[in-house]
């Protein structure tokens, strides 16, 4: 089985709307946008102002991926609204990095933008139980790092996720593996489609023709 989608985590400054409008229209793909309170607009995958507000009226398949202070305030029960710089409403997931995820906590803060899908990380062997949120397993945090097996798929009509260390490069292997799961699920790739720490359009769909065909 394929996955249902593909998310490319990342697109920043430097990426091209044209660019990723045309890839969203031949495969199914989501971009994700890293958010954090103290990298934004400094570190590369953490797109300024400017871009952010291209991006949110794309109308494109997005989803939030909220680090740093933003998780931990989270975790707390914490606002963040006063310090989030967009509209979260817009995106299709929302997905709080945090290396001990409460999807309680994640949903109720989720409650507040919408009734979009939550997303929480795990690094565990097994899938958690938990359904209220889609679990992506994920040990490399955006290192790069491949894990060294993936986690069977927990069956039913569950969807999850599967990251580390994916690329253009290996995703064949990758994929010879997770297309055996018994069940729904999606990639998320993001330093496997950096070149030189910029958002890599060729890259992405070196990985989509891998995956889904030319």
């Amino acid at each position: 089985m394929k996955p249902e989608f593909i998310t490319f985590t990342g697109i920043d400054n430097w990426t091209e709307l044209h660019d990723i409008h045309v890839l969203s229209l031949k495969y199914p793909v989501e971009f994700g946008i890293l958010f954090s309170p103290k990298r934004q607009g400094t570190d590369p995958r953490y797109p300024d102002g400017d871009a952010l507000s291209r991006f949110m009226w794309s109308g494109l398949r997005m989803s939030a991926h909220l680090c740093g202070d933003y998780s931990r305030r989270i975790m707390a029960g914490e606002s963040i609204i006063d310090t989030i710089p967009v509209d979260l409403g817009y995106f299709a997931r929302i997905q709080v990095n945090h290396a001990e995820p409460a999807p309680t906590k994640i949903i109720q803060f989720r409650n507040g933008w919408g009734d979009m899908r939550a997303i929480a990380q795990t690094r565990a062997d097994a899938f958690p139980t938990d359904t209220s949120v889609d679990w992506l397993f994920d040990r490399s945090g955006g290192a790069g790092v491949a894990p060294t097996a993936w986690p069977m798929h927990p069956g039913g009509d569950r969807l999850v996720g599967y990251a580390g260390g994916i690329s253009p490069d290996n995703i064949g292997g990758v994929m010879s593996e997770l297309e055996q799961m018994p069940g729904r699920y999606w990639i998320d790739m993001e330093s496997g489609v950096r070149t030189d720490d910029r958002f890599d359009i060729a890259k992405c769909r070196a990985a989509c023709e891998a995956v889904f065909g030319k």
